[in-house]
């Protein structure tokens, strides 16, 4: 059991560097938005401490997915219900601002890209 979930494991960080060459290179290009993921949420389940019994993937490799897909530093991660699916929202600054990477809670692929707008990020700024 042990030697599957490190074969797991390693294939995820090899699709994962994959897919941030891939991008690095233009040849990928991410949805601004999810349309799915592979958890799908019972009705009612709105809390973190709930969207973290059903999360199937940890903070530390749904963040490693992001920055393999988009060099840059997380300021920000959070696991979020997106239209009844659980993902984690990653946000990534870099060079040329904040990106909201949508990462499935599921099995760390990720599933979309938004920039932010500089107006956001003052806004929540202001409210820490």
């Amino acid at each position: 059991m042990k030697r599957s979930t490190q074969a797991l494991t390693a294939l995820s960080l090899v699709a994962a560097l994959g897919t941030g060459t891939a991008l690095a290179t233009g040849a990928i290009d991410f949805p601004d938005e999810v349309k799915s993921s592979s958890i799908k949420l019972p009705r009612g389940v709105e809390s973190q401490a709930e969207f973290a019994k059903h999360a199937k993937v940890a903070q530390q490799e749904a963040e490693a997915a992001a920055l393999a897909a988009l060099s840059g530093e997380v300021v920000k991660a959070k696991l979020d219900d997106e239209d009844g699916y659980l993902v984690w929202q990653i946000d990534v600054k870099h060079a040329t601002g904040v990106t909201e990477v949508a990462v499935d809670a599921g099995n760390a692929k990720v599933l979309a890209m938004e920039a932010e707008d500089d107006d956001d990020h003052e806004d929540r700024n202001e409210r820490r």
